[in-house]
């Protein structure tokens, strides 16, 4: 397949993974709810509080959801540095999903976890990607 079709499916996974934290920081900001979730963290409501908890779950879907753009649009510009905010945003994705597993619908709990383990084992392990800002 064409080095450039790969660096555009790539972005767009990418960026639509990143829209999708949306559904994580909505609730925790009170600007939506979603049937079936629950904004607290079973760890952190307990220590936190409902209110800090909310904060902290806002943040940690909020900082994917721009990572992940930013890293689409880094790899469609050719900046070597998207990789660096893809695993970033990934890692931080993951923290969320495990502090707050039910913040987001099962189904797109399992998804996002999926993408991020993808993203990580693809860009640290396998090391791809490097290839993809020369296109």
């Amino acid at each position: 397949m064409d080095a450039l079709v790969v660096r555009v499916v790539v972005a767009c996974v990418l960026g639509m993974h990143g829209a999708g934290h949306v559904l994580g920081w909505m609730p925790a900001l009170g600007i939506a709810r979603f049937e079936g979730t629950v904004g607290g963290s079973w760890l952190l409501t307990g220590v936190l509080g409902d209110g800090s908890s909310r904060a902290v779950a806002a943040g940690l879907f909020l900082v994917p959801t721009v990572g992940f753009v930013v890293a689409a649009a880094g790899l469609l510009l050719g900046q070597p540095w998207w990789r660096s905010a893809a695993v970033a945003s990934a890692a931080i994705s993951l923290a969320a999903s495990a502090l707050y597993p039910q913040a987001l619908p099962v189904g797109s709990t399992v998804g996002s976890v999926a993408v991020n383990g993808l993203v990580l084992y693809g860009i640290v392990v396998a090391g791809w990607g490097s290839d993809l800002v020369g296109a």
